[in-house]
């Protein structure tokens, strides 16, 4: 059986403690799902950390 290409789990930060499901090969959505680090979340990371300009 071919692998689905849109598993969401591998990229998951619960993986290896996730009870949901035993069928992580065949998950596409979950509303458990938290990403680990990826380009996106650093390039949002960075613009957030700026700092804040206050007015004496």
């Amino acid at each position: 059986m071919k692998a689905n290409t849109f598993n969401i789990c591998p990229t998951c930060i619960h993986r290896d403690t996730c009870v949901l499901t035993t069928q992580k090969s065949q998950v596409w959505s979950c509303s458990e799902y938290d990403e680990s680090s990826t380009k996106v979340n650093q390039i949002n990371i960075k613009k957030n950390a700026q700092p804040e300009m206050a007015m004496a």
